[in-house]
């Protein structure tokens, strides 16, 4: 019974202390405010969608009209030669923005780390942030109207090579397609992904540099020894939030610069072709359930091999 006492007073206190820190910085949680109702409403409040997946959902006949069918509509998915190439196609994609943007971005915030010229860094790094704020589909305006048959691609090719250079048609050639969602992916995301890596890096305390500088490490050095193992926590916990989205694709970047001398489909495309737009809304929340699963168990997997390697873990 002593015990009992004991163990209740420790969690009254707790919850006290919790209650005055939480009045002590309702600021910061009124900032979060915006945050967290967009999460509920766009992320949690449509998750009892996902039962149409199992229905013959027709729209006049709403959820509760609409006839149970159980998993016949992800049965039917293995049937889908177009979804199956598309799976093929969007874990190709994954897996190649993974391994050249994840380290790019890591490898950016080491450059950016290693300037000194205070003025000259800042507009560095605000011209690496600044793809970030335009759309997908600005980003794919731009690359038209670079890599068009008379943009300025081919423009300075011709401008270097001379007026009897051919022009390529860039956007039509199936073998370049998806070398440029690389760049273009590569050329938005890399500065703004490389800011959390920057965060991590100002938190590492100078007197280890200035430690290594005595015993004679080159910057190099440091970089290995120092810097890299300092923010290798961060640097694991963001790779478990990517490997999640393997199975995703951005359908933004990939829809836009589809067109009739292409053949490339992801899954988000097939989706919005067979099943958006021909209304077969049970295919698409059937593809969108299994993609939450298959994202769901490729994080849980990945969290539980960062724990046992690093012991570093999310959950």
């Amino acid at each position: 019974m002593e015990m009992s006492a004991g163990v209740k007073n420790i969690k009254r206190r707790k919850r006290g202390t919790e209650f005055t820190y939480f009045k002590n910085h309702y600021q910061v949680y009124l900032l979060l405010l915006p945050a967290i109702i967009i999460t509920l409403v766009f992320s949690y409040f449509p998750m009892p969608g996902v039962i149409v997946a199992f229905q013959d959902y027709d729209i006049f006949k709403g959820i509760s009209g609409s006839p149970w069918v159980g998993f016949k509509h992800i049965a039917e998915l293995v049937q889908i030669k177009q979804l199956t190439n598309s799976i093929i196609n969007t874990l190709v994609l994954s897996v190649l923005t993974l391994l050249i943007c994840f380290p790019a971005s890591i490898i950016l915030a080491l450059l950016f780390n290693e300037l000194r010229t205070g003025l000259f860094k800042k507009i560095v790094q605000t011209i690496s942030y600044l793809p970030y704020f335009l759309s997908w589909i600005s980003v794919v305006g731009l690359a038209g109207a670079l890599l068009s048959m008379y943009g300025s691609v081919n423009d300075l090719r011709v401008l270097l090579g001379g007026a009897d250079t051919a022009r390529i048609m860039f956007l039509s050639q199936q073998k370049l397609f998806v070398p440029i969602l690389l760049m273009l992916t590569l050329w938005k995301l890399i500065g703004w992904n490389s800011i959390i890596y920057l965060a991590a890096i100002t938190g590492i305390d100078v007197q280890m540099y200035e430690a290594a500088r005595i015993d004679g490490a080159t910057r190099l050095q440091q970089t290995f020894y120092i810097t890299l193992p300092s923010i290798k926590n961060t640097i694991i916990i963001l790779l478990i939030f990517q490997m999640g989205g393997l199975f995703a694709s951005n359908f933004e970047l990939v829809y836009g610069m589809q067109n009739s001398y292409i053949d490339f489909d992801v899954i988000s495309t097939v989706v919005y072709s067979r099943g958006i737009q021909r209304h077969n809304y049970s295919m698409a929340a059937a593809v969108g359930f299994l993609q939450g699963l298959i994202a769901f168990l490729l994080t849980f997997a990945t969290n539980k091999i960062a724990k046992v390697v690093s012991d570093v873990y999310i959950w």
